[in-house]
């Protein structure tokens, strides 16, 4: 299980930078602790969680095969509509 901090985001997309430069093309969906909540007993507000629990939680996401699977299936889908894919 990886340990993301938007730091360690950001020195990964700065070493992308200088592999494929800052004008590649790119698609990315960050999740921050932000996005980890309980509404209120009342349904109206969002309450955050401990910061350890939405680490723990956001580590399973990142770790889970499904979502990649997904992405990769799309990516796989739109070259074949585009003509490019020689499967």
């Amino acid at each position: 299980m990886s340990n993301n901090t938007l730091a360690h985001l950001l020195g990964r997309v700065q070493r992308l930078i200088e592999q494929q430069g800052e004008d590649a093309p790119a698609a990315a969906f960050i999740f921050t602790n932000e996005d980890v909540f309980v509404w209120d007993e009342d349904g109206g507000d969002q309450v955050p969680v401990a910061r350890d629990v939405a680490a723990e939680i956001l580590n399973q996401v990142e770790d889970h095969d499904y979502i990649y699977t997904q992405v990769f299936d799309f990516i796989e889908e739109e070259l074949n509509t585009q003509g490019l894919n020689n499967k």
